[in-house]
């Protein structure tokens, strides 16, 4: 389960990353303006790895506790 679990989070990481790079990109050809609504999919990304990690942490600090004690 672990290593589903970090794969889960480095894939939101990628995805972050790939549309921020897209974004960056829209932005830089169409102007703020019209640009700008794509910074939603990064967003949601990030939320996304960051809600990952801080499950993956958890469960992992549960499992640790109840295999040692």
């Amino acid at each position: 389960m672990r290593k589903l679990n970090r794969f889960m989070e480095h894939f939101w990481a990628a995805v972050a990353i790939g549309t921020a790079l897209s974004a960056i990109w829209a932005i830089w050809h169409y102007g703020w303006h019209d640009g700008r609504q794509w910074l939603w999919f990064p967003g949601i990304a990030a939320a996304m790895w960051l809600m990952r990690r801080l499950t993956r942490r958890k469960l992992e600090a549960m499992e640790d506790r109840s295999q040692g004690g």
